[in-house]
């Protein structure tokens, strides 16, 4: 899978590439997954790794709104009592919430049983948000990135951010890059800009980290675009949203202090499994982050991507342990939301060269 294909904006194409599902037998005793969209043609379903093509009429069929696994198949599947042992298993499993258990893995546990749909389908079905692409909004940056001048950015969060459980990170194929990553070089191919990318985030982080931390991962680097990525373990655990905007007001203040011409996007986290106890109040922050929405200061609603997706799919489709962490399918609604943040993509993804 190139760049390209990476990058073409779910909300706006009319081809889907890849997108990840992961079929699960049901007590009927038929595995099954839903697509995001309703396919005209369905082109391809492959493993993650995107090596192994599974046939139409052998393996699968589509019926119904629902891609079907057929008897004799060797597609990778999970039974529903596999998702929710009846006891603890070693590490593998999370207290569920209203008791029992859900199965969790960290590495490429979850990978290695998903596949990989690429279909065709109607245009303008996503409902859900879009980034909006605004010369007046980030002023600062676009007019460096439209002169060729260095710029530099920074991405500040958490294991989300580092990217934990991508392929790239897992070590397996198709050894996608995290979502920051993508980011950079969606930079790097549409404006003549030298672009410079760190990425200081750390795994099971949260806001009250971060501040503590900002001023020398962040500010004395002085970034030119700070990505501000916390909520998912804010979340977990529970933070007022007050304290939430507190706290990313104050790693915002830090920043400027040190270079006030920096800009931000500020990142409204995904989801964690809502059968979990890792589910909290990550949905609160998303009111708390517009409140801080000022010229230079724009939010990526990658919370509200998450809850459109989740009427559609089910989390084990788009997740990286069942947890808190995206797949690569997931990681790149991030990396594509924020870039379109930057790119305009009336111009349909012009890449550079």
């Amino acid at each position: 899978m190139d760049f390209d294909e990476y990058m073409l904006p779910f909300w706006s194409a009319t081809t889907m590439h890849n997108e990840s599902v992961l079929m699960v037998t049901d007590y009927n005793g038929q595995a099954w997954a839903q697509l995001l969209f309703h396919p005209t043609a369905v082109l391809s379903v492959r493993n993650s790794a995107l090596n192994t093509t599974y046939k139409q009429g052998t393996d699968w069929d589509y019926e119904n709104g629902r891609l079907k696994l057929l008897s004799g198949s060797s597609m990778p599947h999970l039974t529903t009592a596999d998702l929710y042992p009846a006891s603890e298993k070693d590490d593998w499993t999370m207290p569920k919430i209203n008791g029992g258990y859900v199965l969790f893995h960290e590495g490429h546990f979850f990978n290695d049983l998903q596949l990989a749909v690429t279909y065709t389908h109607a245009a303008d079905v996503w409902k859900g948000p879009v980034p909006q692409f605004d010369t007046g909004r980030l002023p600062g940056s676009l007019d460096k990135l439209n002169n060729g001048r260095p710029f530099k950015v920074i991405l500040y969060g958490d294991s989300i951010s580092v990217g934990a459980n991508a392929s790239s990170y897992s070590g397996v194929p198709p050894f996608m890059p995290n979502w920051g990553n993508l980011f950079a070089e969606s930079l790097r191919r549409c404006y003549p800009s030298a672009i410079e990318f760190e990425n200081p985030s750390v795994g099971g982080r949260d806001s009250v980290w971060g501040l503590s931390n900002v001023n020398t991962l962040v500010s004395e680097r002085n970034p030119d675009l700070a990505i501000i990525a916390f909520g998912m373990n804010d979340g977990t655990g529970c933070l007022p949203p007050a304290g939430f905007r507190i706290n990313i007001q104050g790693i915002m203040n830090s920043i400027k202090a040190q270079n006030p011409d920096a800009e931000f996007v500020l990142v409204a986290t995904t989801l964690a499994n809502p059968e979990s106890h890792f589910a909290g109040n990550q949905t609160d922050y998303l009111e708390e982050l517009q409140s801080l929405a000022v010229v230079g200061v724009v939010i990526a609603d990658m919370t509200g991507v998450h809850r459109e997706l989740l009427m559609k799919k089910r989390f084990i489709d788009m997740t990286g342990n069942n947890i808190n962490h995206p797949n690569d399918f997931l990681s790149r609604w991030y990396a594509q939301y924020i870039s379109g943040l930057f790119v305009d993509r009336s111009e349909k993804f012009k890449i550079r060269g």
